[in-house]
């Protein structure tokens, strides 16, 4: 009879401020908050493989971001312009 809305939500710590992020919350309570399973993980335990990954969130932006070098020469040089005659 009455429309109910989304009734899953995340309280974040308050150690994140306003610095939080989705990738924060691990699958097993994504998989709850998405309606996936009606169970919290507390309840219903996430089957883990041994090809499963340990859950880290999203560090872009932050100084913890993975930034890949190269080792290889550059195969292009940055063009610099002339000093400008007076």
């Amino acid at each position: 009879m009455y429309f109910m809305g989304r009734s899953r939500w995340v309280e974040y710590s308050p150690a994140v401020g306003m610095d939080y992020d989705g990738s924060q919350v691990p699958p097993e309570w994504h998989r709850w908050l998405s309606y996936m399973s009606d169970e919290p993980p507390t309840v219903a335990k996430l089957v883990k493989y041994p090809w499963m990954q340990k859950h880290t969130e999203n560090l872009s932006g932050t100084p913890q971001a993975y930034v890949p070098y190269s080792t290889v020469p550059a195969k292009i040089q940055a063009w610099t312009p002339p000093p400008k005659k007076r």
